[in-house]
Order: C-alpha cells, then structure tokens, then sequence
C-alpha cells in the first residue's frame, strides 16, 4: 500500500475506511462492447489483509453483472452532493457464486446499509466483492486528499 498522506499506512488505511463507512450506496461504473455504464448500487467496506474490499450486490442476468462478468475492471464515486467532498476508486470485482459464501456476504452488506435487505432477499441476486486497487478520498477543497493504492 502506498500514500501520498503524512500518516503511517495504516493510520491512512483507517481514515479511508472511517471516509467510506459514511456512505452506503456508491455510483458503480463499468464497460462493454456496448459502451460505458454507471449503476447505483449498495456497498460495504471492509478491511482486508492487503487494503480494502467492497461488497455490493447485482442481479444475475443484469447488464451490470453481464459486465461484471465479462471485465470486472471497475471504478466508483461515492458522494454527498458536494464537489469539495467525495471518494473515488477503482478494483476489481468477483461475482460469487459459492452459496455459502452468499448468505455471509448479504448479512454483511445488509449490516452496513440496511436499505440493501428487501433487495438481497431475491433468489437471483449475486453478491460481489471489489478488491479496491486505488482509492481517493477528498474532505475539503483546500486541504490534502488521501490517495491509496493497494499491491494487487
């Protein structure tokens, strides 16, 4: 993990996921053949090992998974209307499929936004993890960001 931060990695991994925990639905984009697109989605952070993964949830069949499936290269701003305070990053995702690992993942994601519940419940939706590769997170105009990047 490198950052451009004064602070030692971990103390800068905390604040970006201090900065996260503040947010539960994030504009997740991806891209295709058929062009660029931006879902919105609920979210999980969570601290791993070597940095930070999400968790959301898509629709089997969607195009967001379809997407998902074919390059899980992806890229996400999470915001409160304001444009001298947001996140920004970018990972990879993995659609899991192993339903034991599915049951654990929605709780987890529903722990943090709870919104997400009525929407895990169906049959067809498949948890997603994020590896986050980079992350940026901006709390004011004037003073320094906080740029992570994690060793994949």
């Amino acid at each position: 993990m490198t950052s451009n931060a004064v602070q030692d990695g971990d103390v800068a991994l905390e604040r970006a996921l201090w900065a996260l925990r503040a947010y539960d639905t994030m504009a997740l984009a991806t891209t295709s053949e058929a062009g660029p697109h931006v879902a919105g989605v609920f979210f999980a952070p969570e601290r791993i090992e070597r940095g930070i993964r999400l968790v959301i949830a898509t629709r089997g069949g969607s195009r967001l998974h379809r997407e998902l499936e074919a390059d899980p290269r992806v890229a996400f701003m999470c915001s409160p209307g304001n444009a001298t305070r947001w996140i920004q990053g970018g990972g990879t995702a993995s659609v899991v499929v192993d339903p034991g690992r599915r049951m654990d993942l929605a709780r987890r994601l529903t722990e943090h936004a709870a919104g997400a519940e009525a929407y895990v419940e169906g049959p067809e939706v498949l948890p997603v993890t994020i590896a986050v590769g980079w992350l940026k997170v901006v709390e004011a105009r004037d003073g320094a960001h906080l740029l992570l990047r994690f060793d994949p």
